[in-house]
Parts: structure tokens; sequence; C-alpha cells
């Protein structure tokens, strides 16, 4: 199994590394991934088991993980992932959504990112002088469907095909997954987390200048609820 992975890896070296050059990595309608190419990596199932090496990607639009058998991509079954390390990056399964770790306290308290797209403006289609189209946005978004229209293709033939298509718009979230619970990355939120000295906390945050969009600022967060609070 190995040698077939590392063979296939071998022959879209070639292929990856020439699309990468002097080009600036978009998702497309075509190639609707996290990442700019299919990447080595090794997922963890629920049960604790790692399955084999292999080849991964995220598609935006549902956040599931696909794979490549024998040059063909596939869909991953969620209820069979946990945890995927793709290159040097974790993501994890929350809700049938694959998330990146950005940083960790433990297993159970770390701070994560989603990364999927933006509906709301992928929905304002231009069909002319600067009019939309609610037709052709709503027949832009069944075309997306649930998942990824590269499914059951050839490795090969999707990415001929990634440059085409229409841009996808895309957003990204930051939140706090605290044990059983998940918060959001909000000043307002926070505090209203259960067993944090409220007028501690902001006198932390004062101190260490705290942007709620900044995953260090953030990772100095997720650090301090932990050491804070029971």
């Amino acid at each position: 199994m190995k040698r077939i992975v590392f063979s296939l890896l071998a022959a879209l070296a070639f292929a990856l590394g020439a699309r990468a050059q002097n080009y600036d990595y978009v998702p497309r309608e075509t190639w609707p991934y996290l990442l700019e190419e299919f990447t080595p990596g090794v997922v963890r199932t629920p049960g604790g088991v790692d399955r084999p090496q292999g080849l991964f990607n995220i598609c935006v639009v549902d956040g599931k993980l696909h794979y490549v058998d024998n040059g063909i991509i596939m869909e991953a079954d969620m209820r069979q992932v946990q945890v995927a390390r793709i290159g040097s990056s974790v993501y994890v399964n929350r809700m049938g959504r694959m998330v990146k770790i950005i940083s960790e306290e433990s297993p159970a308290n770390y701070l994560a990112l989603s990364t999927y797209v933006d509906f709301d403006k992928l929905g304002k289609t231009e069909i002319g002088y600067g009019a939309t189209s609610a037709t052709a946005s709503s027949l832009r978004l069944n075309n997306l469907g649930l998942s990824s229209a590269t499914v059951s293709m050839e490795l090969e033939a999707a990415i001929v095909e990634s440059r085409d298509g229409m841009e996808l718009p895309l957003k990204e979230k930051y939140f706090f997954v605290l044990g059983p619970r998940e918060v959001e990355t909000r000043k307002n939120a926070v505090m209203d987390y259960p067993g944090l000295d409220k007028a501690a906390f902001k006198a932390f945050l004062k101190q260490e200048k705290i942007k709620w969009k900044d995953p260090e600022s953030l990772t100095k967060v997720l650090h301090y609820l932990v050491e804070n609070t029971k």
C-alpha cells in the first residue's frame, strides 16, 4: 500500500509543482478544496486506529474529507474520521466538518478554524450592468450540491480542470473547544463562560492587548481559560 502511495506521489510531483508556480491559489467550482493539492496524511478513526498513509484534501463546500484511491478522488465516510493529519496541519471532525486546530492545550481544549464557502457572497451573481439574478445564483448553489463535483473523478483530470470555473468566496471562523463546549471567539461570548472571574479576565485582556481576530491573541485566551476555569 505504501509503495502505491509513494509511486503516485512521485508521478504527480512534477504536475503539482508546475501548477503551483506563479499562481495564487483560489478554490473554484472545479477544485473546491482548502488545499491547492492533495497532500500526504494519516486519518485516525473514532476507535483510535490510524489508517494507512494516503493523499487527502478538504472540500470547502461541506467540510468533508476527500482522499485518493487508485488515482480516483473519493469522499470519506465522516463517521469513520475523528482526526486527520494532513501535511504539517491537524484537522478534527466537528459535526461532520473538518476544522483546523490552530493551537491546543489538550485533546479536549483547543482553538479551531473553520473555512467554508461564503454562500451569501456567492449568491450575488452579476449578470450585467451591476444587476444580480436570483435564478442564476440558485443554479450555482445547486450545482455545488452537498459534495464536490470532483468526487469519482480521476485526480489527474481534476487537476487539469482545476483553474477553470468560478472562484469560491470563503469565510473563516475561529472558535474555542473547551471540553464539551464550543465557544465563539468574541469577548461577550467568552465572558459568559462558566467559572470565569470576569474582573480578572478583563484585566488580562487589557494587559495582553487581546485582538479577537488574531490567532496569537486567541491562543493566549485559550491558555487563560484552561488555566483559570474549572
